[in-house]
């Protein structure tokens, strides 16, 4: 019993071992991926980062004159006017807004990584609308407007392409860089003329953006009402924010998506005023697509490696089993020896698929483990049959580790289910083992060589 409770100990040492071997891979993917995200800025910083549009926002400057009377300093008996002023601003949202925005993306690599950079053509119309003067005076206050402006924030402005013009009405004026906002300097705005801000008015607006970002671009439905439709040729799409698409279509040649929304359900007005004095941290409010690449090989590498020690328990369980119901000694170096090739699988996995398809670099990296390990395997288990069975075992393992890690929505009872299994075959093999006498079997057996055996291989003799 003593001989046995040492060599589980052994094998316990062992895995301990190669879990540090794991961990160090794990701390290796960690660095090429920042590494990939910190040429993935790079290039964003060469070109423009991801994109986010906010507008467009009419703001209207005012100014409140207040007059009151009070009793003079100098006199109590003298009733004098003062005035008092305070500047301030309307936020004003469409009533109706309307976005089309055509996406062409490519792929802009530098060294082992790549970039998903966009041109975005951007067709934006709408209407402005008062039911009636804008602000009400007391009787005596006085409300002097100034010079609306209509703003359109852009999260990156090094991506405007060309200088858009803004149709106002039948009156066309340039746009001018920045806000003047605070809060949200990046962008452009256009000043109008010809508003009477006293009464009902109505006007129509149109402009075109032609925009460059990188890997992502964002919306905020401003509008009272507001419809977006987006085309795209990238074929993954990563549609995000509080509001995902009423219509989407996915296809390899690219994805199209609509959204609609409505005031009562964003409540922008309120959200966008608040951001804008200060008040808050942020817009909730946005909404876009992601050009997520699928076929991330640090993201699968990462996924892989986190089932790399339950893998290798099951290696070392398999074989203890053998040794039990075959009574072959296998030596505890020959456990390290196959738990290092499973380690190293890992790490050739990560280098390969640096360079190939994630799932051609996985089937080479399986190859190569499970042919090392079937011709290995041979000589310690004495058999040919035997060595190339366990080196087919392992194969099979790898493509089950293959399939779990690309499932993603069904992984977990994939592989819950697997290691039910594969307990329920443990149990079922051992149901009739004499532990006890194993036991003393391990303590008290003698071993000798098999004569058909190749050098280094033992079996046991009762």
């Amino acid at each position: 019993m003593k001989s046995l409770f040492t060599k589980i100990t052994l094998i316990f040492l062992i895995t301990l071992i190669l879990a540090i071997g794991l961990t160090r891979i794990g701390f290796l993917i960690d660095e090429r991926t920042a590494r990939r995200n910190s040429v993935v800025a790079e290039i964003a910083m060469a070109t423009a980062r991801d994109q986010t549009l906010v507008g467009p926002v009419l703001i209207v400057p005012y100014t409140r004159i207040v007059k009151t009377q009070k009793r003079s300093d100098k006199d109590d008996t003298k009733i004098i006017e003062v005035e008092s002023q305070t500047s301030d601003a309307l936020f004003l949202l469409p009533t109706e807004l309307d976005i089309q925005a055509n996406l062409n993306t490519e792929q802009v690599s530098r060294s082992l990584y790549h970039a998903v950079v966009f041109g975005a053509s951007i067709a934006i119309k709408g209407r402005f609308a008062s039911a009636g003067e804008l602000l009400r005076p007391a009787s005596n206050e006085q409300i002097v407007f100034g010079e609306p402006r209509l703003i359109v924030g852009i999260s990156d402005p090094r991506g405007i392409l060309r200088a858009p013009a803004l149709n106002w009405g039948d009156q066309r004026f340039d746009f001018q860089p920045g806000t003047a906002e605070e809060r949200m300097p990046n962008g452009i705005q256009a000043s109008v003329h010809g508003l009477d801000l006293r009464a009902p008015w109505s006007v129509e607006f149109a402009f075109a953006l032609d925009l460059r970002g990188t890997q992502a671009f964002g919306l905020a439905p401003v509008g009272d009402t507001t419809h977006i439709s987006v085309r795209g040729n990238w074929p993954h799409p990563s549609f995000y924010g509080q509001f995902l698409p009423e219509t989407r279509e996915v296809a390899d040649s690219g994805f199209t998506a609509t959204w609609s929304t409505t005031q009562l359900a964003t409540n922008m007005a309120l959200q966008l005023s608040a951001y804008l004095n200060g008040n808050r941290g942020g817009l909730d409010t946005v909404t876009g697509v992601r050009f997520v690449d699928p076929a991330d090989s640090y993201v699968q590498s990462d996924r892989a490696i986190k089932y790399g020690l339950l893998f290798i328990g099951l290696t070392f369980a398999a074989f203890f089993l053998f040794e039990v119901l075959k009574r072959l000694a296998i030596h505890p170096f020959q456990y390290g020896l196959t738990g290092a090739a499973l380690v190293l699988f890992y790490l050739l996995l990560l280098s390969l698929s640096e360079h190939l398809d994630f799932g051609i670099a996985y089937a080479i990296a399986t190859a190569a483990c499970a042919s090392l390990l079937s011709y290995y395997l041979i000589y310690v288990l004495g058999s040919l049959g035997w060595g190339i069975g366990f080196g087919a075992l392992i194969a099979a393992v790898f493509g089950i580790l293959y399939v779990l890690i690309s499932l993603e929505d069904h992984a977990l009872l994939a592989g819950s289910a697997t290691l039910f299994a594969l307990l329920a075959l443990a149990m079922v093999l051992t149901r009739k083992v004499d532990w006890y006498q194993l036991g003393e079997v391990f303590g008290s057996r003698r071993v000798k060589r098999l004569d058909h055996a190749p050098v280094g291989n033992e079996t046991v003799e009762d």
